[in-house]
């Protein structure tokens, strides 16, 4: 089992994440990201209504193209969200060879974190991880962790 050391990101304000991938992968990274007050770059030839509605709001930088080499030279973090496996491969490739946070979408061990499972409340972010690649454990219990806070409220 590999090891795991969680964290709490803070200040994204401050780096640079960049997306790749327009779909509802993409869409469910960014609105995440947005969530915590990240500047962020969408880097897709297309995408879904609501990344294409935070685009024009200001929200997103859409650079409405193929993922190329040298589009993490900014980056902070990295999300590598597309469905084809060779463009998250060289997404992957480049992140980590610039020593970036990478997450793959759809294959967590080929990036070096991924995301849990999150709850946010005002007073706080619930954030639940699963070990084997299975999600959907992790998504079961932060609900279920959801509902005992809602019953103290």
């Amino acid at each position: 089992m590999p090891s795991r050391y969680p964290i709490t990101l803070i200040h994204l304000e401050t780096i640079l994440a960049v997306v790749v991938g327009g779909g509802v992968v993409g869409e469910r990274k960014v609105r995440g990201l947005l969530a915590a007050n990240a500047r962020v770059r969408l880097i897709a030839p297309t995408a879904t209504p609501s990344l294409i509605a935070w685009a024009e709001s200001g929200q997103v930088e859409w650079v409405q193209r193929e993922f190329q080499p040298g589009d993490l030279a900014d980056a902070g973090i990295v999300f590598a969200a597309t469905n084809v496996r060779a463009v998250n491969r060289a997404v992957t490739d480049e992140a980590l060879g610039r020593g970036l946070l990478v997450n793959v979408a759809g294959a967590p061990a080929e990036g070096n974190f991924h995301a849990p499972a999150v709850h946010r409340t005002d007073e706080a972010v619930i954030a639940v991880s699963s070990y084997a690649g299975r999600p959907g454990i992790a998504t079961r219990l932060r609900d279920r962790i959801a509902q005992l806070l809602d019953s103290f409220a």
